[in-house]
């Protein structure tokens, strides 16, 4: 955020910085991320994996399902027979201000920029370099020329890199049929721009169904508010890793079980699991939120069908 820049006072910004209102702590301070990776050992990752699954995609003018693909970590490319669209892309091979160093991603996107069939809207849940990628969004500007909905204090750093169609919202705004809503969760990209920026996830309307889009968030009770000012919705897209250790990730990133009680908040009928088997950024293994959810799932009673869990490149099909 530009620092001349400012916003009207709200639940949630004191005039200087944003904050969650019910409460939950913004970031850990620079001294508790020390404590974290001097006292633990992150589990070992496969170094490579390469995609197996070949997205499937609404062809232009087809009368068909809502399809939901997973392009990996929290990218997903949803479309119906009218409209496309893509949540926090990330297509770089590190999720970092720097090209050589920082979280380095074990696969490929599930398809190249270049190959998507269309795009009408990208959501940016926050600027967090996983959520927020630069030289993606300005290869996706070149080739498509979308829409880019971004929080409040985002929009400059679009149009740093020639990006002109920004559309920057708070908390229950609108752009035609995408709301912006608050998740709990944090910003910075460096050490002096803490919390300038807002954060929040989406719901859209599309395909006369409503589709709510976690980006980054802990557990708390903006699930239930989303609900209650939303409705309830048809399918939400739910993060479930990066959550270990759970004392320093508990506040800002979901786990399994806290992405089971999100889906219920929500009264979702179908749910998407995302945020996983991408960037090792936390210390849990690599297949334990896959399986973790899956177990829950079984003492829950939820069925497969109802909280889905994606391979790389796998497309989901809802039927209105």
């Amino acid at each position: 955020m530009d620092s001349k820049i400012s916003y009207p006072k709200s639940d949630h910004y004191n005039g200087e910085t944003f904050f969650n209102p019910w409460g939950a702590n913004n970031a850990k301070t620079i001294w508790e991320a020390f404590k974290w990776k001097m006292t633990t050992k992150p589990a070992l990752w496969p170094l490579e994996i390469t995609n197996t699954i070949k997205p499937i995609f609404v062809q232009n003018g087809e009368t068909s399902s809502l399809h939901i693909t997973y392009i990996g970590h929290a990218t997903t490319y949803i479309q119906d027979s009218k409209l496309s669209i893509l949540t926090d892309p990330q297509f770089s091979d590190r999720a970092s201000p720097v090209s050589f160093a920082g979280p380095k991603r074990i696969r490929k996107p599930a398809i190249e920029i270049e190959n998507i069939p269309a795009l009408d809207f990208v959501l940016i849940s926050h600027n967090h370099y996983d959520h927020l990628d630069l030289p993606t969004l300005s290869a996706l500007n070149t080739k498509f020329h979308p829409t880019f909905i971004v929080p409040l204090g985002n929009s400059e750093l679009l149009k740093s890199v020639g990006i002109e169609k920004v559309v920057e919202l708070d908390w229950w705004q609108k752009h035609e049929n995408i709301e912006l809503v608050p998740v709990q969760h944090w910003s910075a990209r460096g050490i002096r721009d803490r919390n300038k920026s807002l954060w929040g996830g989406y719901v859209i309307t599309i395909d006369n169904q409503k589709v709510f889009f976690a980006g980054d968030t802990g557990y708390g009770p903006h699930f239930k508010m989303i609900r209650e000012h939303c409705g309830p919705m048809d399918l939400s897209i739910l993060p479930i890793g990066a959550y270990a250790p759970r004392w320093f990730m508990k506040d800002q990133h979901m786990n399994p079980e806290d992405a089971i009680m999100a889906h219920a908040d929500l009264n979702s009928k179908k749910s998407f699991a995302i945020h996983f088997e991408t960037f090792q950024l936390t210390d849990e293994p690599f297949e334990e939120p896959r399986n973790i959810l899956s177990d829950e799932m079984k003492k829950k009673k939820i069925l497969p069908d109802d909280f889905f869990i994606p391979q790389v490149g796998e497309t989901l099909l809802v039927s209105p």
